[in-house]
């Protein structure tokens, strides 16, 4: 990890305007690494608006991996679409990616050359989702839906047919951060 940030900042540096990627192994070089251009365009898109759904949620990594990780389910799943931008772009499913939403622009907009530490945080995020083998999955495939409690005034509609899988904890332990279902209909 703190060789994917030297090599990254090492990249900033000097000017390269892409982002490093940080599935490399831990021996390779700043010389030896594919810049993200050599990525197909298709994963180039898919993976960048897989970041932004998860960089418009939260930006806490933890979070971050867990949010992907629903996102992948539901590409893989062909809920709300079968790639990340139609899933991302899918009417009242992601608060920040909806236009009334303040950093509506902000997440809209971010790229491969945006510097912002979270935004970059979560590019790293939704590359290794976007290549992970399914054995890293931190839950099962059925779980297509998430909500932030202490977000959310009242609980979604949605709940009630779904059933809770996970939770993060809120910092005062009585109000979970996110909820994550399986089987909403």
């Amino acid at each position: 990890m703190i060789e994917t940030f030297l090599i990254t900042m090492t990249a900033l540096v000097s000017g390269y305007t892409g982002v490093v990627m940080p599935h490399l192994p831990t021996h390779m070089s700043v010389k030896e690494t594919e810049p993200i251009a050599k990525l197909s365009t298709i994963d180039r898109s898919e993976i960048l608006w897989l970041a932004r759904v998860i960089f418009s949620e939260t930006k806490n990594e933890e979070e971050m991996n867990l949010i992907g990780w629903v996102v992948r389910n539901r590409v893989e799943a062909g809920y709300r679409g079968g790639t990340y931008k139609q899933v991302a772009q899918s009417k009242h499913q992601f608060s920040g990616l909806n236009p009334k939403d303040p950093q509506y622009d902000i997440n809209i907009n971010m790229g491969y050359g945006s510097t912002n530490e979270k935004w970059i945080k979560a590019l790293r995020v939704a590359e290794k989702i976007y290549f992970a083998d399914e054995t890293k999955r931190p839950f099962s495939k059925d779980v297509l839906h998430f909500y932030s409690p202490i977000s959310v005034k009242e609980k979604p509609k949605w709940t009630i047919d779904g059933n809770l899988n996970y939770t993060v904890a809120g910092e005062n332990e009585m109000t979970p951060r996110f909820a994550f279902y399986s089987g909403v209909k």
